[in-house]
């Protein structure tokens, strides 16, 4: 009797251990299941294709399938087919896209300090931008961003902002009066304008070309690629190069998804924006540049260099947009004029 009890003591320990094992196994294996799950994320903006906001995003995720072996796929979306810009912005705050790559002038609607990039001549060049938007003042506006439930990755140049229109060169700031500027529905934007002697109305993107066409407005104030991306070189044929503001690139993520992320993913996508980030600055954005003065040319524009302008009566006409606007931002502002 005593060694038919012992027999069963072994048994049951056997059958315990081996429980324990399986049970060990199966939760390595869930665990092993967890991590290597498929993501799928949706990359929104609103650049036509072969743009540069279009390029960086197909880098991106082209970059990040083979950092994770294809556990990590982005679907991007071009040409504002998830919505205008500020809708994007919502939308990735809500969660119901995951990224999106947008102006500052989109973002500061939800991040009213990234506004005071709009402010007129506020970097020496792009370089200068880039510099400060990678250092203090940038980790300032991402720990801005994160209040409002908004990763930013990173600023990219999206570019600078000249003058164009469908009536004579400017060379001066008299050379605006009475011009029917289109430009965003944004205070610092239009009060720059004001400054100038131009009449500054507000008009969704989408609508610019006709509104030019139709004699709406007489010119803009576009970046190169939305001179060459919306055809405006076909309304608009003198172009000065004046440089009148700074437009940055922000590549946005929702925080709580980018939160969640394992330790060695988030890494892997750290890894691929920066690497997309100097792809973009050193190869598609100058080469973009050069392309669209080449398209512009191509098509009868007059581009009137900087060197030809009178810079500092700009700068001087505009003196009243910081005298009402600077005490706002006065901590970004002092930082880059240090």
């Amino acid at each position: 009797m005593k060694k038919l009890l012992i027999f069963f003591s072994i048994v049951m320990c056997s059958i315990l251990l081996v429980a324990c094992g399986s049970s060990s196994k199966d939760d390595t294996a869930t665990s092993t299941s967890s991590e290597a799950k498929e993501i799928v994320y949706r990359f929104g903006h609103a650049a036509p294709e072969g743009d540069p906001g279009d390029l960086l995003s197909e880098k991106m995720a082209e970059g990040i399938d083979q950092a994770t072996d294809g556990q990590v796929t982005i679907e991007v979306f071009p040409g504002a087919q998830l919505g205008g810009e500020v809708e994007m912005v919502e939308q990735v705050r809500a969660g119901t896209i995951d990224f999106a790559f947008v102006t500052g002038g989109a973002l500061s609607n939800f991040v009213e300090d990234v506004a005071f990039l709009d402010m007129p001549f506020l970097f020496d060049d792009l370089d200068h931008a880039q510099r400060v938007l990678k250092g203090e003042v940038g980790d300032q506006l991402k720990a801005k961003a994160e209040e409002k439930g908004l990763k930013i990755l990173t600023f990219m140049n999206y570019g600078i902002a000249n003058i164009s229109n469908n009536k004579h060169d400017v060379y001066g700031p008299e050379d605006l009066k009475g011009l029917k500027l289109r430009t965003l529905e944004n205070e610092i934007f239009m009060d720059t304008y004001r400054a100038l002697g131009a009449d500054p109305v507000p008009i969704p993107y989408p609508e610019l070309y006709t509104s030019i066409q139709q004699g709406v407005v007489d010119g803009t104030d576009p970046l190169n690629v939305t001179m060459t991306g919306g055809k405006l070189y076909e309304v608009t044929k003198h172009l000065s190069k004046v440089g009148i503001s700074y437009r940055a690139g922000v590549l946005v993520m929702n925080l709580d998804k980018y939160d969640e992320l394992s330790d060695d993913l988030r890494g892997k996508l750290d890894t691929v924006v920066g690497e997309s980030d100097d792809y973009y600055h050193s190869t598609i954005y100058p080469e973009y540049e050069k392309s669209a003065e080449k398209i512009m040319t191509d098509n009868g524009v007059k581009i009137i260099e900087q060197d030809e302008i009178d810079m500092e009566a700009f700068r001087k006409a505009v003196q009243p947009v910081y005298d009402k606007h600077e005490s706002k931002f006065a901590e970004y502002i002092s930082k880059i004029k240090e």
